[in-house]
């Protein structure tokens, strides 16, 4: 994958979507350190609490965005470079803004110290383990249903089992961020498959 290729894609997918994770995280920490200097601790912890689902969700979104809807699947298939290569390429520029973004938040508000059940620098792991996951659920349903609205329900119903179902009660975070991508790298094999078939990928356009 060329640096042309990558600059492409990053145009392709636009600058707003890119840099949306980064800019979340970045609002995040700013919210939690104003939080942190006017109110006790307990509440600024349980204000950044959910102001991180809400850095989760907007970077999903963003996935979402940057994956579906491209009228060029035909034009992709007919390049050496593939649709899959392309989905796989916008994908990693989504997971590496939300993974700044991730650390862009985290890190001052550890410092500070309001992170919510703060584990030290490991503790990372629970936002940047999260955007993984986001991306995965993206990245499967615009593979094998390929309509946003589709992609869109599916990583908010991955995101609501997250911050309702899962992180609550999960909380060793080996458990609750290996057991999630281990599924997810298990999802990555089936939507590297999928995206083999051209023939599918083009039928999708054809048929929206």
């Amino acid at each position: 994958m060329t640096r042309a290729a990558i600059h492409a894609q990053g145009r392709r997918v636009g600058l707003m979507v890119l840099c949306g994770p980064i800019l979340a995280g970045a609002v995040v920490a700013l919210a939690g350190w104003f939080a942190a200097e006017s109110w006790p601790p307990s509440q600024a912890m349980t204000l950044v609490n959910w102001l991180a689902q809400v850095f989760v969700i907007a970077t999903g979104i963003c996935a979402a965005v940057a994956l579906t809807g491209d009228p060029l699947i035909e034009l992709h298939e007919s390049t050496p470079t593939g649709f899959r290569q392309v989905q796989l390429l916008r994908a990693g520029l989504v997971a590496l803004s939300g993974l700044v973004g991730a650390v862009l938040m985290f890190f001052p508000l550890h410092a500070l110290p309001v992170w919510p059940r703060d584990e030290g620098w490991a503790s990372v792991a629970s936002p940047a383990g999260a955007v993984v996951i986001m991306i995965v659920v993206a990245l499967v349903a615009a593979a094998f249903a390929g309509t946003a609205a589709t992609t869109t329900i599916a990583v908010v119903a991955a995101w609501t089992f997250l911050a309702m179902l899962w992180d609550p009660y999960v909380l060793p975070l080996p458990q609750q961020r290996g057991i999630p991508l281990i599924i997810s790298a298990g999802l990555l094999v089936a939507v590297w498959h999928r995206l083999a078939n051209a023939e599918r990928n083009i039928a999708k356009v054809v048929a929206a």
